[in-house]
């Protein structure tokens, strides 16, 4: 498989696992819409402890180290994917 290849699909895989880890920590809404601008308050009724959970959830998943101050500022979905690829390994993002 060709370089640029390889980093689409990773780039892709990491992208999907924050996109599944959300609709995971919001199971009880019928299927929710996820955009880059879902609102993680406002749309999701996420609060600060369970986005805390959800940043937990994307560390164990995908090997990273989040800061919790990061954490409390994540206000929607790209939010959160900006702060993964951030943390992520080198060659990963």
């Amino acid at each position: 498989m060709e370089p640029n290849k390889v980093s689409s699909r990773v780039t892709q895989d990491w992208q999907e696992q924050v996109f599944t880890q959300v609709r995971k920590q919001v199971w009880y809404l019928c299927q929710p819409s996820l955009t880059l601008t879902t609102h993680l308050q406002h749309d999701l009724q996420l609060d600060l402890c369970e986005r805390i959970q959800l940043g937990i959830r994307l560390e164990y998943g995908l090997k990273v180290d989040i800061p919790d101050t990061e954490i409390g500022q994540w206000q929607t979905v790209a939010d959160v994917l900006a702060c993964v690829q951030r943390h992520l390994p080198a060659g990963a993002a």
